[in-house]
């Protein structure tokens, strides 16, 4: 279950400088955060719901996933979110949007006051732009993820999601997530994930972890993205 609290957090101003909204006045930033709350969802929860009331939220730490829900209740993953940055800006400009988010891992962030934003927006051109280019660059990245998903290779598509899931640790980058996941996001089957995996650890860019899979060489996982070859001689890759 999610704990809220209300007042200013520390946390709410250091995501606040690390994401595009750092840009704005101090007079924008304050009336902004005067009145948002910070909420902890614990991993695999509800952030807000699709279809439901407009939600604006603003990560300070943890893995997060925007997804799109049919009303038979299909759904498809169209992005993610970590640390600094934004989810539900279509739904607080839209009064209502079949995108919801849920946390993937434990999440920290602060739930912006969507009245607020659209009567700031109504009288601030700058936040008004700002606003207009992201939306924009919204459907940017929601065309290249899903063109990922429906043209990539079943590697191509997995090595994609590893690396937007990864997270910095002192072991190295880390993914915590489970194969069923995985073959969700990808519109797969966990068989076939299992099989792509183990051919990942195979080229020696991925290994387990006690969490999920680290990431042993990430250079490797871009090419194979990219639908490129993994070289053999590259940090952390496989000996000839």
């Amino acid at each position: 279950m999610a704990s809220v609290r209300s007042g200013l957090h520390a946390g709410t101003l250091t995501a606040w400088e690390s994401s595009y909204f750092a840009q704005l006045s101090p007079e924008i930033r304050n009336a902004m955060l005067r009145d948002a709350f910070v909420v902890t969802v614990p991993a695999g929860h509800a952030i807000y719901e699709a279809f439901g009331p407009p939600r604006l939220a603003l990560l300070h730490h943890g893995q997060a996933r925007v997804k799109v829900v049919s009303k038979e209740g299909r759904v498809a993953t169209v992005r993610y979110a970590g640390p600094g940055q934004v989810i539900g800006l279509p739904s607080a400009i839209a009064q209502s949007s079949p995108v919801g988010a849920d946390s993937i891992t434990d999440c920290e962030l602060s739930m912006l006051n969507v009245n607020t934003l659209r009567r700031l927006a109504g009288s601030d051109a700058t936040l008004s732009w700002l606003l207009a280019q992201q939306a924009c660059q919204i459907v940017f990245e929601t065309v290249e993820f899903l063109g990922d998903n429906l043209f990539g290779t079943v590697q191509q598509r997995l090595s994609r999601h590893l690396l937007d899931l990864a997270s910095n640790s002192p072991e190295g980058l880390i993914v915590e997530v489970e194969q069923q996941e995985l073959a969700d996001a990808i519109g797969s089957v966990r068989e076939v994930v299992a099989r792509a995996l183990r051919k990942l650890r195979g080229a020696g860019v991925v290994e387990r972890h006690a969490k999920g899979i680290r990431i042993a060489d990430p250079s490797g996982l871009h090419r194979l993205a990219a639908g490129q070859e993994a070289r053999k001689d590259s940090p952390g890759g496989a000996s000839p």
